[in-house]
């Protein structure tokens, strides 16, 4: 299995709580890097946080609850240094493990 592969089928089980459905058919993953040192995700939340203030206090109730699930299925696999990073502005990392 290719190295892209195995990230993506491990992504493939971290589940959007809200709708059910895994981040990576959902489209929220715009991809990764990784190296040696660290293993970043590249997620865009922007299609899913609604504009409503209270609303976006649930979204990031949610982002947070998806990042922490992507770290965790990630360093299951071996990955230990793992970043949730903005897609659109990559000096916000979601979270970093």
């Amino acid at each position: 299995m290719s190295e892209t592969d195995r990230v993506m089928e491990t992504l493939r089980r971290v589940v959007d709580p809200e709708t059910g459905v895994d981040i990576v058919t959902e489209g929220i993953v715009y991809g990764y890097t990784a190296n040696e040192l660290v293993t970043e995700i590249w997620m865009s939340f922007m299609s899913s946080t609604p504009a409503c203030s209270f609303c976006k206090a649930i979204a990031w109730s949610l982002i947070d609850k998806i990042s922490d699930r992507i770290v965790e299925e990630l360093q299951k696999e071996g990955y230990q240094n793992v970043r949730v990073v903005d897609a659109l502005n990559p000096e916000i990392y979601y979270k970093s493990a």
